[in-house]
């Protein structure tokens, strides 16, 4: 993975792409990767833009979808064996062996049009962004093209999300990774109605608000799926900054989705039941309607 981003980042500044530096983030960081690495598995890299020389992206209006769109281009010429697609917020390159989802990024405080821009102070007759010190910082965070859409830059900050959802999946007994993984492999298996981040995010909140304590953990993912209608149809909103993630999202394809969700919790349901009267093997088949055939 790591040779395979080097490799990317690489090409992207011989087309003339200004990088400040880039990361592998998401599912690999968080552990959330719903299978092994095969040619179904994808890798997200962050690769933080130089604001001065990309300007016109970073304040600039479509700028998001211009710089995904320009990202594509740069990879087509260099990968023309390779399918290189937009998918929503990054720019995906589908290798034989894993895809690379390319999210181009920007310093949160050099994008002017986040729903919380930073704030800015004058100091000795020059306007300057408010820094504060330390990792750990909001302001020390980035700017990707929002999760629908690529219409508008979102506030995300890694590292500061890892930690929090490290300490509340470490407060619940590792069962909040365990749930994102379920919920993101029955997203898989429904053509993915909404975006991985998305649907940790959500996951996320669960264990925030509504999670009892100490239930098991097919207890979790069973109120969890009862629980996702209403969340796909409420606001989900990114932790660190607050920012609406599935603002893009149309109230048609969240009908959808939430509709999707409730039969899941249904099947879940007599699953359950199925379970508790003893017939493991007709319990495992009506789990497999929801996450698929692999589910063991």
């Amino acid at each position: 993975m790591q040779k395979r981003r080097e490799n990317v980042v690489s090409n992207l500044e011989d087309e003339g792409l200004e990088i400040e530096e880039d990361h592998i983030y998401g599912s690999v960081m968080q552990g959330t990767q719903t299978g092994p690495m095969d040619e179904d598995s994808d890798v997200d890299v962050l690769v933080v833009l130089d604001a001065e020389k990309h300007k016109n992206w970073a304040e600039g209006e479509n700028g998001p979808r211009n710089a995904l769109n320009a990202v594509k281009r740069k990879l087509e010429k260099k990968y023309p064996n390779q399918e290189v697609y937009v998918d929503r917020n990054v720019v995906a390159v589908k290798f034989s062996d894993f895809t690379v989802e390319v999210a181009p990024a920007f310093r949160y405080s050099d994008v002017h049009n986040p729903e919380n821009p930073t704030d800015y102070v004058t100091v000795g007759g020059m306007t300057v962004p408010v820094q504060p010190a330390g990792a750990d910082n909001p302001n020390n965070g980035y700017a990707i093209p929002d999760t629908y859409g690529g219409q508008s830059w979102v506030g995300t900050n890694p590292r500061k999300f890892q930690s929090m959802y490290n300490a509340v999946n470490q407060n619940n007994g590792g069962k909040l990774q365990k749930v994102a993984v379920s919920a993101k492999k029955w997203n898989e298996e429904n053509g993915k109605p909404v975006n991985s981040y998305h649907m940790v995010m959500m996951a996320y909140k669960y264990f925030q608000r509504d999670a009892p304590a100490n239930a098991s953990t097919d207890e979790h993912m069973s109120r969890f799926m009862q629980k996702l209608p209403q969340y796909v149809n409420e606001e989900t909103r990114e932790p660190v900054y607050e920012e609406q993630i599935d603002k893009g999202m149309s109230k048609e394809e969240k009908e959808k989705t939430a509709e999707k969700a409730w039969k899941a919790s249904k099947k879940i349901e007599e699953a359950e039941r199925l379970k508790n009267q003893g017939k493991t093997e007709e319990a495992k088949e009506k789990y497999r309607e929801v996450y698929g055939d692999k589910f063991k």
